[in-house]
């Protein structure tokens, strides 16, 4: 795994828990307003070694319940689920957020009763992905396959949105609210500005929200 640092202590990351934050590095987008564009792309950080987080995660096991893994995008090493049950075994409950690329990699925690909780990031409707993203492809087929597994699987899932105002638009909060289900979790917030993205106005007067809870 290549891990790019820890968050001892959230509050907000796994719902109704505290939880360690673990951050991997590497991504397969390349959005210019991630917040975590160091860890994502620019491979500005320090790599912790496995052993060493373990170490950490046990150290805190006595204070905290539960892991979030993030990144990045966690779901790009193969050697994710090796990670992950060296985690559970500690007992904690574990929650992965991801862009929903790698349907396989999820179906496979899933499957081996790895992990508790997921969060997708739904980035806009399928033809604005790559503006997004800023990574030419056709990613909507293996989010959907993502989705279809989260739906169908016994864990807890939500999806979430980041406008961002002048790249997304009112279609793709149209398009997210109608393709969720009854009871389903959905969040948006909007993006703040990075060193290398700024973002003019977080206001939109476009941005109408129905069944999705601002945050």
């Amino acid at each position: 795994m290549i891990l790019a640092g820890i968050r001892t202590f959230s509050f907000v990351d796994y719902p109704r828990r505290i939880s360690s934050v673990v951050y991997t590095g590497g991504c397969n987008f390349r959005c210019q307003w991630c917040h975590n564009w160091k860890i994502a792309y620019a491979n500005e950080y320090k790599v912790i070694s496995e052993d060493e987080m373990l170490d950490r995660l046990k150290f805190l096991r006595a204070r905290i319940s539960a892991v979030c893994i993030t990144g990045g995008e966690p779901t790009i090493h193969n050697d994710l689920i090796e990670f992950v049950k060296q985690v559970k075994d500690m007992e904690y409950m574990i929650k992965i957020d991801t862009n929903g690329t790698n349907p396989d990699m999820i179906y496979k925690l899933i499957e081996q009763n790895l992990i508790d909780y997921v969060a997708v990031d739904i980035k806009a409707k399928p033809e604005n992905y790559s503006r997004l993203v800023n990574v030419y492809g056709r990613y909507w087929e293996s989010i959907s396959e993502t989705i279809k597994i989260l739906r169908t699987s016994n864990i807890e899932y939500e999806f979430r949105m980041t406008y961002v105002p002048g790249l997304s638009s009112q279609d793709d909060i149209d398009f997210f609210e109608e393709f969720l289900v009854e009871g389903e979790r959905a969040y948006i917030t909007v993006a703040n500005s990075t060193e290398i993205f700024k973002i003019k106005s977080r206001r939109s007067k476009r941005m109408k929200i129905k069944r999705l809870i601002f945050r």
